[in-house]
């Protein structure tokens, strides 16, 4: 029997099938242990696998991941392809919902657990650029007294697996953690052997090469990888109509203020027989 090339785990339901799937909750753990450089006994998996039909459905939106640790932390795991510019205010939006929901309605708010959310980027987020680190840690803190966090009970953590790429000699400190990624983001690489001596990342692998023999696992990514692929296109020709309308709205304006016909066509890109055709219309 042929066998087939493994899937590729920033392909998010792929991603969510390994880390996920009740069951290879030791394989989640070891991988949240290396973000949150905390150790966790035991952890229980709250997501469950999509269907076929949910991966083609609009409303299914982000596959998440969520579970708890035996010390009442809660987690939410994202892995994200598609770039976003909202991306920021979406994982606050994530923790948000899942602090909330860390208590029963008229429990007592101390009751609220530990509320760690998580994205895994395989993009560079706009607002971030000027830190060159992939793995950054966010805390609400005081301005002037930045040592100071108000309270542990919030947790961020944002991965840009680019920035591990660019910088991929860099010395980061939680090495398991770069391990993780670098199975992430090529799982077909065997040359590194502390990655190998990894019990997890050995468990993971197995995973992945046991889905990736699965046909009915690799339609489920093919339609992930789709639904991705048309989100991402949507979004672009939407930016697009978006940026011609905006050059059409300056046209018109300095068409009206009786600017010069090639002049607005090197200021808007627009062609000189839509410049024109603009100025037929208003007369």
């Amino acid at each position: 029997m042929t066998q087939k090339t493994l899937l590729n785990p920033t392909n998010d339901y792929v991603f969510g099938r390994i880390f996920g799937y009740k069951g290879n909750e030791n394989i989640t753990k070891g991988l949240l242990e290396s973000i949150t450089n905390e150790k966790y006994k035991s952890l229980e998996i709250a997501s469950s696998v999509p269907t076929i039909k949910e991966l083609q459905d609009d409303k299914m939106g982000i596959l998440d991941i969520k579970a708890t640790a035996d010390n009442n932390s809660v987690f939410n795991i994202e892995m994200q392809v598609a770039k976003n510019k909202n991306i920021a205010d979406r994982i606050l939006w994530y923790w948000s919902n899942l602090y909330s929901n860390s208590i029963n309605k008229g429990e007592d708010y101390i009751k609220t657990k530990k509320a760690i959310a998580i994205l895994i980027a395989d993009f560079d987020l706009s607002n971030l650029t000027q830190i060159p680190k992939f793995h950054t840690s966010w805390h609400i803190r005081e301005d002037e007294f930045s040592e100071i966090i108000l309270t542990e009970k919030l947790e961020l953590h944002i991965i840009e697996l680019k920035k591990l790429e660019v910088n991929s000699n860099q010395n980061i400190k939680p090495k398991k953690l770069t391990k993780w990624l670098k199975f992430i983001l090529n799982p077909n690489e065997k040359g590194d052997l502390s990655m190998e001596e990894d019990e997890d990342i050995k468990a993971a692998r197995k995973v992945l090469e046991q889905i990736s023999q699965d046909e009915k696992e690799r339609e489920k990514a093919r339609l992930r990888d789709k639904y991705v692929r048309e989100m991402n296109s949507s979004r672009n020709e939407g930016y697009a109509e978006g940026k011609i309308s905006e050059k059409i709205k300056i046209a018109k304006i300095m068409l009206q203020e009786g600017s010069d016909i090639s002049f607005i066509v090197k200021c808007t890109g627009l062609t000189d027989e839509e410049v024109k055709s603009l100025l037929s219309k208003l007369q």
